[in-house]
């Protein structure tokens, strides 16, 4: 990713990671500097765009510090999504990582929120009910039909229509082992559709016909008016013993609605499943609000990892400075070395010690932890 690399190589930038979405984008980054956030954004739309527009700043928002970690913690559930506990987020924020992984623009403090983050999102996912209930007026579909026969494996089941939804439908149905046959007004389509799904084409002319054969029908054309009429329906299926059910999930409906009525035939239309879904969508919103909690709790937990890193980089500094203190006095009067160092050393902690006494105290006492250990070691060796 061309943006990636180049925000890397920004001065004042530590670490990066950007995540693209079909609704969305992105970034995460840890800078070396405060106050350049919004002339990262200025760069990155430069190079993704060609220019900046200050009228795009009302499209974009930026979060720092707590806010910001709370935020990254909360995006892999789906608790952030347009629909909210959707699945696919997880895979994008993997796969954003992974990317920044390989041009190596990752580093201690976005990895640990990156494990923090797929933690926190299996927890929700495990914890709370925001994945539980289906938002697929599809996928409600079958999952309704189901419910009347208990498996759908081996079902003969007629797609009437070669869409989008009339696919993805057909889709669920074949994951369920069901036997899927196919009928649309131009042949080709169903043709193509058949060869997806690997199911079988009964002509338009014959599907009527075929409807008696079948355990459940999916209605999803274009067409105007009623594919099925009563009428028909109670020629083809008021002397079948077995149950039918037709899944209506055409705009405007395919299936006369009195069809209901018919003893044994189920009849599931769009608005009975857009109904479904959206009290689906308000549980998962109330499981989301659980969710945010689980962020917070996560949140606390990051942060005192953070000060561990944070602790771990102060020790790091600390003794690339003594390293280079010794290194100094050692060039200057290598005779006096020892002597230089102990006077640079004592410079650093009296003004310590001055500026914070109970600091200075502790040091006291570890300093004579050291000393004691030390002395041990040469009486030991004394021994000998």
């Amino acid at each position: 990713m061309e943006e990636l690399s180049y925000l890397s190589n920004l001065p004042y930038v530590e670490e990066i990671v950007i995540l693209s979405t079909c609704n969305r984008v992105e970034i995460y980054a840890v800078l070396k500097e405060e106050g350049r956030e919004k002339e990262l954004l200025k760069e990155f739309i430069n190079v993704k765009y060609g220019r900046w527009n200050p009228e795009f700043e009302k499209h974009f928002f930026i979060k720092k510090g707590l806010e910001a970690i709370e935020h990254i913690l909360s995006v892999p559930s789906g608790l952030l999504s347009m629909v909210v506990g959707e699945n696919q987020i997880t895979a994008q924020f993997k796969d954003a990582f992974e990317t920044a992984r390989k041009q190596k623009t990752v580093g201690k403090i976005l990895d640990r929120l990156y494990q923090f983050a797929l933690k926190t999102a299996k927890r929700i996912r495990s914890e709370t009910g925001i994945s539980k209930t289906p938002l697929s007026v599809s996928y409600i579909a079958v999952l309704l039909a189901k419910k009347v026969f208990g498996t759908l494996e081996g079902l003969k089941v007629l797609v009437v229509g070669a869409g989008e939804m009339a696919e993805l439908t057909a889709q669920y149905l074949k994951n369920e082992k069901a036997q899927i046959f196919v009928t649309n007004r131009t042949f080709s389509k169903a043709v193509e559709l058949a060869e997806k799904v690997g199911g079988n084409i009964i002509e338009w002319e014959n599907f009527k016909s075929f409807l008696k054969e079948v355990d459940i029908a999916v209605f999803s054309t274009g067409a105007d008016n009623y594919l099925l009429k009563q009428k028909e329906a109670e020629k083809l299926f008021l002397k079948k013993e077995t149950p039918t059910v037709l899944i209506d999930i055409s705009v405007p409906r395919n299936v006369e609605p009195s069809v209901k009525d018919i003893p044994n035939l189920f009849l599931f239309n769009i608005d009975d499943l857009r109904e479904i879904a959206e009290k689906n969508l308000k549980t998962r919103k109330r499981e989301a609000e659980k969710g945010f909690l689980i962020v917070k709790e996560e949140v606390q937990k990051f942060l005192k990892e953070l000060e561990k890193l944070a602790i771990g980089y102060l020790l790091k500094d600390i003794k690339e400075v003594v390293d280079q203190l010794l290194e100094v006095s050692l060039k200057d009067d290598p005779e006096r070395a020892a002597e230089l160092f102990k006077n640079r050393m004592l410079a650093a902690i009296f003004n310590t010690v001055k500026s914070n006494p109970s600091e200075g105290r502790k040091l006291l006492t570890e300093m004579k932890k050291v000393l004691k250990n030390v002395e041990g070691k040469s009486s030991v060796t004394e021994q000998f």
